[in-house]
């Protein structure tokens, strides 16, 4: 009996890595191509919140949920619950990596859906399908109601192991061609409030962009190439919008469309629904069904141009859960198959603000407590209730909680969770398949770059070389410098020839003449990835 347990064991182990083996060398499925593609992600937006949302609405439905094709596994390379940077850059790259990571190989990959992990390759940057659509001829852009050097719309655009470094994420991204940026974040770009005195404004103003601050401006705008911000770090909820200042994510997605599609050659557009997430860590039930119905109205615009032009592929999909959040909670214990829907949702399809702005006008008013939440919300607080909220160091989650208990909403956290998210295909592209099934976040990115005909390896080899040691070999001198403080360069000279490389920037300067690099250099911190284009400029 031993023996024979032991031969199960042995057999079960090498059906286990032979299955192993065999996803780490699937031939890659093709899916077609497509003129344009466009990703839209609900950051933070697990089904149960959608559920929830739904609710909330006057027809109960959204416009993506009759495309739905199946289920995506958002763990990290390293551990099963996914940060928005590892899922993001997944989502961008084909790649799974590791929090804080940004367009970024990982150290180590022992979690399903990793593959042909390479030593050698550990922290230097990856090709994403921005990039690759760039060069495909396609015109590209980025949609956001965070600031835009926010994880999930750096990991299209950036590289560098740490997510929390905007200014070195968003100077890339200046660089990177797009033309589109709409969001926040304006602060990153600001000579006084960059630690290497760079006005990136400026920069951005002479690469030939319009750049805009307002809604009235951005639906005035006619320029190829628009660069807009809408608030300093990130934009309001969208039910607490000032609609003169913010434009709402749908009115971002359609003039990024409108731009983007003059290119005959297509597009590839990345729009996130930034703030579903933050409202789901805060346990803010109006936030999160706000911005899920603004998501949604994002959707629709992109729908309607897909119906109207042909040849366009949405992609929707969350780039992991966040909060835990329930349709029912303890407070519906033992009633939950008797409560009416209105139990549930009145409370919060009638409210006026989220739990920020409420926490904002407290803030201003601490003695008008009673009133502002009744204001907002249509139910008084006792003084239990509202002692809570005065002594919260964070008044949006206790208000959040609060409305959350008073509508049997439940929450397992205040961080993320590890459940698979719905994957939506849309397509009016001919001859394409969708993605279907229980997939990897990362097979999104191998989808997408199938899509779009680019192979995502080569590119990378062509784009990110470890300069320091391919110099030498071509007999260079290389030293890299501290130019001023904070920002750095790579000097390399061979003869009479002189080369200086300013990091994060997609230019290099041969004999004083600025020479385009087509492609970003990258400091890890460690090493410098330069394009191959630079390689060839020495012999």
């Amino acid at each position: 009996m031993k023996k024979i347990k032991n031969l199960l064991i042995s057999c079960s182990i090498t059906l286990v890595l032979v299955s192993m083996a065999t996803y780490a060398n699937e031939k890659p499925k093709d899916y077609g191509s497509a003129k344009n593609v466009i990703i839209m992600i609900p950051d933070g937006m697990s089904i149960e919140a959608l559920t929830t949302a739904r609710w909330m609405t006057d027809n109960y439905s959204f416009t993506f949920d009759s495309w739905a094709t199946g289920l995506v596994k958002t763990n990290n390379s390293s551990t099963p619950i996914a940060d928005s940077a590892p899922a993001g850059t997944a989502m961008a790259t084909g790649i799974k990596t590791e929090s804080p990571f940004i367009g970024t190989y990982p150290t180590k990959a022992i979690m399903p859906g990793t593959k042909n992990f390479d030593e050698n390759l550990v922290k230097s940057p990856i090709a994403t399908v921005l990039e690759g659509a760039y060069r495909t001829g396609r015109s590209t852009g980025i949609v956001s109601t965070s600031n835009i050097q926010h994880a999930t719309p750096a990991a299209y655009t950036s590289h560098y192991p740490d997510r929390k470094n905007y200014q070195i994420l968003g100077e890339q991204q200046v660089y990177q061609n797009m033309s589109v940026v709409l969001g926040a974040g304006s602060k990153y770009l600001r000579t006084e409030q960059r630690k290497d005195g760079e006005d990136l404004i400026t920069e951005i103003k002479n690469l030939g962009y319009d750049y805009i601050n307002d809604t009235a401006t951005l639906k005035a705008t006619t320029s190829n190439k628009i660069w807009g911000m809408f608030a300093e770090e990130n934009m309001a909820y969208d039910i607490d919008r000032d609609p003169i200042k913010e434009p709402s994510l749908a009115e971002m997605t359609k003039k990024a469309i409108e731009t983007l599609s003059k290119n005959k050659k297509g597009f590839f557009l990345m729009v996130e629904g930034s703030e579903i997430d933050w409202a789901a860590h805060a346990n803010d039930p109006v936030g999160v069904v706000s911005d899920i119905k603004a998501f949604d109205n994002a959707v629709k615009v992109a729908k309607e141009f897909a119906d109207k032009n042909g040849d366009t592929v949405i992609i929707v999909a969350s780039d992991h859960g966040t909060g835990g959040i329930t349709f029912s909670a303890n407070t519906n214990e033992g009633r939950y198959d008797k409560t009416p829907l209105e139990e549930f949702t009145h409370i919060i399809k009638n409210a006026k603000f989220t739990g920020a702005k409420a926490a904002e006008l407290i803030e201003k008013n601490e003695k008008d407590i009673e009133s502002i939440i009744e204001k907002i919300y249509g139910f008084r607080i006792n003084l239990e209730e509202t002692q809570k909220i005065l002594e919260a160091k964070d008044k949006q989650k206790a208000i959040g909680q609060l409305v959350s208990s008073k509508s049997h909403i439940g929450w397992t956290t205040g961080g993320h969770v590890g459940g698979d998210v719905a994957l939506y295909i849309y397509s009016t592209a001919k001859n394409t398949k969708k993605l279907m099934g229980t997939i990897h976040n990362s097979e999104i990115g191998e989808y997408t770059a199938d899509l779009l005909d680019l192979d995502l390896d080569k590119l990378t080899k062509n784009l990110y070389v470890d300069a320091i040691p391919t110099f030498e070999k071509k007999g260079a001198k290389v030293e890299f410098v501290e130019k001023t403080p904070n920002n750095f360069e790579l000097v390399i000279t061979k003869g009479i020839q002189e080369i200086k490389v300013p990091m994060y920037k997609n230019y290099a300067i041969v004999n004083e003449k600025k020479i385009d690099l087509k492609g970003l250099t990258i400091f890890n911190g460690e090493k410098v990835y330069v394009p191959k284009s630079l390689i060839d400029m020495i012999e």
